[in-house]
């Protein structure tokens, strides 16, 4: 068995073999006794598919009239088409119409009737239900039964050697006949003789009521009597209700229910115009009989009649009139008679068709089991699924409990971090933003006051150069007036002096014609002329050469004068500066003085490094009211374990160095009040909890590549402060990820290279040299401010003393050193003035003694010499004359080109002292307003330390207010910590959770490592990230995805999976699936086995009836021969000749009539009916009756109206061929109804015994005559 492999649709229970009804009167065509053979001579053809088995396909072996639905109908074969040539006189049974339409040849008259004969009996014949011979029971009169003595001359035709008459009728023939109200009978009975009953009246009498009365009590309906469409439609028009009993043979060996019923029974059935009719049996003594508890009287009937073979609904076994006046009226009845054919031999009986529907039904059912078995397989498929995805939905729901362990405690773990947060907030670092804000507070109030101590001093300053500049607008323009009238002046004096240049050169060569001329007069008044001339021209020259000497002393007065003036205003600066310098240096001696003090008053001399000896005091004195004592300043407990990083160490961390440490918020605002006390300064309080444990810190946040990190060279002298002074350092600076660097070239390989680690952006060198990154920004803070003798954390404190008072050894000999220059300066500034003061006094002598020689020299001009009086030589006189006048204008030539020399020499002197004093001004000005811009600058910054100062106290403000907001949430987080904790140690216990925790970090990260991996595949930039970089991408991814948030949606996930299959799977409990499924499987494997049984039993059942399908069609075609001949026999009793035409596909029966065609070859065959007299159509419908009644199985047979259309002769002629068919089947009854004269009848009767020379019994022919219906008529 491969269940596997499932049938393709349906279910269907299996028909046994013997459910098959009883088919026909013959037992070669009995389906339900047919044995089936172990293993079948042929199999079909069987399609495997994929989706399961396929039913088998057999080829269709049925025929047209029991043909499934859907199949066609088998044609016979040309080869098996059987042709009858009447014109040759051939009456083999072969000469059987083919199935075809079409037909053969007509044949000759040439066949004897016992050649027709010995045709039908050679052809294969069906066997009776019952057997000829078959005992009847005893009767009176000889037994019931009569032999027919053969007359000597029969006719040759017929064999009535095996005819026996009977006084009684065999089972299931009609006996009587009774009816109450039905129809226009209102009480008429009538008995029936056991072999032939001819009923004779008019047209009203009543006889055709008798026929519907028949069917209906047989189970016709009444749409089918032809009478009337409904059972009360059957009522006397005068009554209610109707009753009809028919009355039934119940002999022989095919008695029905003998020991129940007896020799009769009589069938009820009582008609109602309202209501349903009822049936009702009577046994033979006319007592209904007792059935069984639950059984019908109509079931009863039914098997009753099917036991008898009485179909009432069969157009043979009742012929009524409607059915014999339509049966040949037109040619468009062929499909009619081919049923009354297929009806009349029970080849088209119900009971075949529901074998063949049975068969479909059994491959239907081999389908349905197919299908049920694929349903029952697909469900099995459907729980197996469901079992998959629940036993993967376990994966699932481990998931979902590691989540759940994972999400309580990591929401644990996330409450706890935020409220250790808000706790350190509230106690550490909202009190040490409160501290940062104080001190920036008190930072700006000294830069304020600096900033105020610098605008004071500019304010000085700048009053000072106002005051000396009150008059600059005016002065200005007085330089500027005085500069260009020098300008002016000496353009003047340089005109003058050319004027007076060319008038000396003019008057000097007029004196040389003079002189040449007076030397050439030998008179001593000429001689003396020139010597006075001469002598005043000398004393001229001597006052020149004075004047000349004043000019240079006034000069070099002034030039000493300027010299002095500069000289003094540089001492001037210089005193000033050296004034600051002394100033300077006081105070660091001040400052270095009160440090050695401080150090020097503090127990281990270390308090006073960090000036808290005041504070350690005043802590020592309120001790009592701190929770803990503050630790602090924390430089006081560090020291480096190499003193080459004193000024790391120093540069990174001294901003820290005064700050304390405190247990509480509490702690921390009453330190900062003691810190005010003593005016501690510059130093911050930070609260964190001191039993907190060290940091744990990781690998990856050190450097790398054998970098030390600033923690490593720090330590704490103290054991109890160790670890919050550490995990001060740590939170603080991040002093575990700051390298130390040997030097400028590490220092940039670390900066740049990033040789410590891609994390690593800090590091400082052994001269205090910060080198630092952010992002791509790379710079280096040079150390410029602070020494190795500013180091505080030596290890020795003595050492740092030594340094301090070599400090202020130096700079008190600094300040020795500057107090002298200053003295120096003072006296210098002394001298300068003094030495400015004599120039000033040579600058006015000297400018004295040039007036008085000017005004000397001016007096000499003025004062011409006196001439000798030439009264004898007048020309002489005039020369003499000429010449004292030219000599007199020659020196005031002289004294005016001196004159112009000394205005020029003043014109540009003062030019240039004008544009100097105007530079100097300029640059008074220039200083003036820088002076103002410093000032203003110190007034911004005044403005912006003092806004900052705002800012800072208002943001202290809301720092101290959200602090405490923050201390009341962390109360409230505490205490949804707790319950937090205890939800969380219902769902499992702490360590559980810590390992779901690990379990589902570890889970996370092979997801994003699995997803960075393929994303490097696609991203080049990616691909191309440092290692270092990844992993810090990873460990961000990881821990976002660690959020208790983005748990909750993995778990949302997780248990959307578990519903979809849970879902999908119709239930969430596995073990039930389980159970199902077991359950399932076994009903599918024993459905397949019934399956595959059934199967195999199809197959031998197709080839089985296959094999049967192939006798059927003998056997059709064997009644197909026996109908023929017998129809042609009788056709010829009246000189016809005819064939029947069958056509199976087309389901028609076609009549081809020759009349008068037996003896004429020539007559032409006639297929439309109409053509025919009413007498050859009423013995036409005659001779096929009885051709088709020779294969009826019927035990009567009732003809309403035989002999319509008939005249006289023809009516003779059926009755006699009617009356000798009754005697060649004598065990048939006969029931012949005519509205003829009943002496016809005698007349046929006479005539067969004349012909046939026998003598027929009385009980042979029973005659009924009717009369019209009448009041009181009960009996016929």
């Amino acid at each position: 068995m491969d269940p596997e492999q499932p049938p393709t649709s349906g279910s269907a229970q299996i028909v046994p073999v013997s459910a098959f009804p009883r088919v026909g009167y013959f037992h070669a065509f009995r389906i339900a006794a047919l044995p089936f053979p172990e293993k079948p001579a042929a199999r079909h053809a069987w399609r495997s598919q994929p989706a399961g088995l396929q039913t088998p396909m057999s080829e269709d072996p049925g025929t047209p009239d029991i043909g499934t639905a859907g199949q066609q109908p088998r044609v016979q074969r040309p080869g098996r088409a059987r042709k009858r040539n009447l014109d040759e006189g051939s009456g083999d049974a072969e000469g059987s119409a083919p199935s075809g339409p079409g037909g053969g040849e007509f044949v000759s008259e040439g066949a004897g009737a016992g050649g027709d004969n010995a045709g039908a009996e050679a052809t294969e014949r069906p066997k009776k239900r019952r057997a000829v011979l078959d005992p009847v029971p005893e009767v009176p009169e000889d037994d019931g039964q009569q032999e027919v003595p053969r007359a000597p001359m029969a006719h040759e035709d017929d064999d009535l050697s095996g005819f026996t008459a009977r006084a009684v009728g065999l089972a299931g023939q009609i006996a009587k006949i009774r009816v109450e109200n039905f129809m226009c009978h209102k009480h008429f009975e009538m008995e029936f003789g056991p072999h032939v009953t001819l009923v004779s009246g008019q047209n009203g009498s009543g006889k055709s009521a008798v026929v519907q009365a028949l069917q209906v009590c047989l189970g016709v309906s009444a749409r089918n009597t032809g009478r009337g469409t409904a059972i009360a439609e059957l009522i006397n028009a005068k009554a209610h209700d109707a009753k009809v009993h028919v009355t039934l043979w119940n002999t022989g060996d095919d008695a029905f229910m003998p020991s129940l019923f007896g020799d009769r029974v009589t069938i009820e059935r009582h008609l109602k115009r309202v209501g349903a009719s009822t049936y009702a049996l009577l046994d033979s003594r006319g007592r209904k009989v007792t059935l069984d508890r639950g059984e019908k009287v109509k079931d009863v009937l039914d098997r009753m009649l099917e036991h008898f073979t009485v179909d009432a609904n069969n157009a043979l076994t009742i012929i009524t009139q409607d059915k014999s006046r339509s049966l040949l009226s037109d040619k468009s009845n062929a499909k009619d008679k081919y049923e009354m054919f297929m009806a009349g031999t029970l080849l088209d009986r119900d009971d075949l068709k529901v074998a063949n529907a049975q068969v479909a039904a059994m491959m239907k059912n081999l389908g349905e089991t197919a299908a049920r078995y694929n349903a029952e397989k697909q469900e099995e498929n459907q729980l197996s699924s469901k079992v998959q995805k629940l036993r993967s939905a376990d994966k699932f729901l481990e998931d979902r409990e590691m989540l759940e362990r994972a999400i309580v405690w990591r929401a644990v773990e996330q409450t706890e971090e935020r409220v250790a947060a808000a706790k350190t907030a509230a106690d550490a670092r909202g009190p040490e933003l409160v501290s940062i804000y104080e001190r920036h507070i008190e930072a700006m109030a000294r830069a304020k006051s600096e900033m105020q101590n610098r605008q004071q001093e500019l304010a000085n300053e700048l009053g000072r150069h106002t005051e000396a500049m009150e008059n600059h607008d005016a002065h200005i323009h007085a330089l500027i007036r005085a500069e260009k009238d020098s300008r002016v002046n000496a353009d003047r004096a340089r005109r003058s002096k050319l004027s007076a240049q060319r008038t000396l050169e003019t008057l000097v060569n007029d004196k040389s014609a003079l002189d040449e001329q007076l030397a050439k007069d030998t008179n001593g008044k000429a001689a003396e002329a020139r010597r006075l001339v001469e002598e005043h021209q000398m004393q001229v020259t001597a006052k020149q050469a004075a004047l000349h000497e004043a000019n240079e002393a006034l000069t070099a007065a002034r030039q000493s004068l300027e010299a002095a003036r500069a000289e003094a205003e540089k001492l001037i600066h210089e005193e000033a500066a050296a004034r600051d310098n002394v100033n300077g240096t006081a105070r660091k001696v001040t400052d270095l003085q009160k440090a050695l003090r401080e150090l020097g008053a503090g127990q281990d001399n270390r308090l006073g490094m960090f000036k808290a000896v005041a504070l350690n005091d005043m802590i020592n004195q309120n001790v009592r009211r701190f929770r803990q004592r503050p630790i602090g300043p924390i430089g006081a407990l560090l020291t480096v374990t190499d003193q080459k990083w004193l000024l790391a160490t120093e540069v990174a961390l001294g901003n820290a160095f005064r700050d304390y440490l405190v247990c509480c918020s509490e702690d921390a605002i009453l330190l900062r009040e003691l810190m005010k006390r003593v005016d501690y300064k510059g130093a911050s309080v930070v609260a964190m909890p001191f039993n907190a444990p060290m940091h744990n810190i990781p690998p990856s946040r050190r450097p790398v590549n054998g970098f030390v990190p600033l923690l490593d060279v720090l330590i704490v002298h103290d054991a109890a402060a160790r670890v919050p002074v550490m995990n001060y350092l740590v939170d603080k600076f991040r002093i575990e990820s700051a390298a130390l660097v040997n030097g400028h070239q590490e220092g940039e390989s670390v900066n740049h290279g990033c040789a410590a680690g891609q994390h690593i952006v800090s590091a400082f060198d052994a001269d205090g040299n910060w080198y630092r990154r952010n992002g791509d920004f790379r710079w280096i803070d040079r150390n410029r401010g602070v020494t190795l003798r500013q180091c505080r954390l030596v290890a020795d404190v003595s050492q740092y003393k030594a340094a301090l008072e070599r400090d202020l050894e130096q700079t008190e000999a600094q300040l020795g050193a500057h107090q002298e220059d200053l003295t120096r300066l003072r006296n210098l500034l002394r001298e300068a003035r003094a030495w400015e003061a004599k120039c000033l006094a040579e600058d006015k002598s000297a400018n004295a003694l040039k007036a008085r020689a000017n005004t000397e020299l001016r007096r000499l001009i003025a004062q011409a010499p006196e001439m000798p009086r030439f009264e004898d030589d007048e020309e002489a006189g005039t020369v003499l004359t000429q010449l004292a006048s030219i000599q007199q204008e020659l020196v005031g030539s002289q004294l005016q080109l001196q004159t112009a020399d000394e205005a020029l020499a003043l014109a540009e002197q003062a030019l240039q002292q004008a544009r100097e004093e105007k530079e100097r001004h300029l640059q008074r000005m220039e200083d003036g307003k820088r002076l103002r811009h410093q000032l203003d600058e110190v007034a911004d910054k005044l403005k912006e330390i003092e806004a900052k100062r705002s800012t800072a106290e208002e943001s202290r403000s809301q720092v101290c207010s959200q602090l405490g907001k923050l201390r009341e949430r962390v109360v409230v987080a505490e205490e949804r910590l707790q319950r937090a904790l205890q939800a969380a140690d219902q769902v499992c216990s702490r360590a559980e959770g810590q390992q779901a925790i690990r379990l589902v970090r570890e889970s996370i990260t092979a997801a994003v490592e699995k997803k960075l991996t393929s994303k490097q595949q696609r991203d080049r930039q990616l691909a191309n990230m440092a290692p270092e970089e990844l992993q810090r991408m990873l460990k961000r991814t990881v821990e976002a995805s660690m959020d208790y948030a983005t748990l909750e949606k993995q778990l949302a996930t997780v248990n959307a999976n578990i519903a979809k299959a849970a879902a999908e799977a119709g239930s969430s409990d596995l073990q039930e699936l389980e159970i199902r499924l077991a359950a399932q499987s076994k009903t599918v494997a024993t459905r397949y086995r019934a399956y595959k049984r059934m199967e195999e039993m199809v197959q031998r059942f197709q080839t089985s009836y296959a094999n049967q399908m192939q006798s059927f069609e003998r056997l059709r075609t064997s009644l197909m021969d026996i109908t023929q001949a017998k129809f042609a026999k009788y056709l010829r009793r009246r000189d016809h000749d005819g064939r029947l035409e069958f056509n199976h596909a087309e389901r028609t029966l076609k009549l081809l009539i020759k009349p008068k065609g037996k003896n004429n070859r020539e007559a032409q065959a006639v297929e439309d009916l109409k053509q025919l007299s009413g007498g050859e159509r009423s013995f036409t419908t005659v001779a096929l009756l009885l051709a088709i009644g020779e294969n009826t199985e019927s035990p009567f047979r009732c003809n309403d109206e035989f002999d319509v259309y008939m005249d006289d002769i023809n009516r003779r002629v059926a009755t006699e061929t009617l009356l000798e068919f009754a005697m060649e089947h004598p065990t048939f009854q006969y029931i012949f109804l005519t509205p003829q004269d009943i002496h016809m009848v005698e007349d046929a009767r006479q005539n067969i015994v004349k012909r046939r020379q026998i003598q027929l019994p009385a009980t042979f022919l029973r005659t009924v005559k009717m009369h019209p219906p009448r009041e009181g008529a009960t009996q016929a």
